[in-house]
């Protein structure tokens, strides 16, 4: 998968990203923009109020990401930094093992970043076409590998089928987490993870 623009953040000047205080740092920024961003808008949401969210002053801010728009893309990065191992991993495995690896890749995105994976749909049309050139790629790709997966377990499924049976599987995956019914029909969220996983198999016609 492509990696992330250089252009989406900078080194900060303040604190070290690579240290583990730099780094917790910089993730609870990205995680007040992800609530900002959902709550508010991309164009809703002040970087004040990511500021004030993530107990960060303006220039501290800035200290790691050049811009409001460097900020979103970096949200939207996590999405690809959480995918990619699964992708790159899954060519080289069997195809039920790749298939178990890529789903459990797509449930800890939907449930660690739940907010990401709306925006990634609603905000991505404010960024640069090369930024969004580059996230029509990035999905591609990862459904093309679970496609291959799925086909070698369902060699009965055409591409097209292959395609068409992923995406109502993200679908399915993607629309549990966003709306929080793991609160609403009082499972833990390990049982409710489980619950999706299952029912991914289920709508894949694959063995659990």
């Amino acid at each position: 998968m492509d990696t992330p623009p250089a252009s989406t953040s900078v080194e900060p000047s303040g604190v070290d990203a690579r240290t583990d205080r730099g780094r917790r740092r910089r993730e609870a920024v990205l995680d007040a923009a992800a609530d900002a961003f959902h709550a508010r808008g991309f164009h809703g949401a002040s970087v004040d109020d990511v500021c004030a969210a993530a107990g960060i002053t303006g220039p501290g801010l800035y200290r790691h990401f050049a811009s409001k728009d460097a900020l979103l893309m970096a949200v939207l990065d996590r999405v690809w930094t959480t995918l990619r191992p699964a992708v790159e991993g899954a060519g080289e495995l069997p195809p039920d093992q790749a298939l178990e690896t890529l789903l459990t890749a797509h449930l800890d995105l939907a449930l660690e970043q739940p907010t990401a994976l709306v925006l990634l749909i609603r905000e991505l049309r404010h960024l640069p076409e090369d930024y969004r050139a580059r996230a029509r790629r990035n999905h591609g790709r990862y459904v093309d590998a679970w496609a291959q997966a799925l086909r070698g377990v369902r060699p009965d499924l055409d591409l097209a089928a292959a395609r068409a049976t992923v995406l109502a599987v993200h679908g399915l995956v993607d629309s549990g987490a966003v709306r929080g019914q793991v609160r609403e029909v009082g499972l833990s969220r390990s049982g409710y993870r489980r619950l999706l996983g299952e029912l991914a198999r289920r709508a894949m016609d694959v063995p659990s």
